[in-house]
């Protein structure tokens, strides 16, 4: 990086910049005869002409990621078992058909799983233990009942 001192007087001559507030020998309009003229352009150097703009359509969502998605999580948060299972076996299917098609949704279909599995595992498991109580519970008051007769 290079510097130059101004003079006490602060004018532009002594730090090397032009009026217009460039480097020496700038000019914003000019063009530098070490490149020669700029064919096609015009009268404006700097103008290249209209922007393009390129639509590239983005890539659909898949249908069967988002059902999964929202049968898994009504599954997990409802303790429907079935929809879970559902939700499963759908996110399985929605990830396929992402690999195959180049559809979006991936993230949504791993949700799936992810909330099919642990909300089928949850629930099952609860309703097991839920189940094996009362049915403990029964056998201890059956059992009571005849120890005292």
């Amino acid at each position: 990086m290079h510097t130059r001192q101004l003079s006490a007087s602060g004018s532009k001559e002594a730090s090397g910049h032009s009026a217009n507030g460039g480097y020496p020998g700038y000019s914003a309009y000019s063009q530098s005869a070490a490149y020669g003229p700029n064919p096609g352009f015009g009268p404006n150097p700097g103008f290249a002409g209209p922007v393009t703009y390129i639509y590239q359509p983005i890539a659909p969502t898949n249908t069967v990621a988002i059902i999964a998605m929202v049968l898994s999580l009504a599954g997990a948060m409802t303790s429907f078992v079935p929809a879970g299972i559902a939700g499963i076996v759908m996110g399985h299917i929605a990830r396929r058909q992402i690999r195959q098609r180049g559809e979006r949704g991936d993230a949504m279909a791993l949700t799936a799983l992810w909330a099919g599995y642990l909300g089928t595992g949850f629930w099952l498991i609860f309703w097991g233990l839920y189940i094996g109580v009362m049915v403990l519970a029964i056998m201890m008051g059956v059992a009571a009942e005849e120890a005292t007769y």
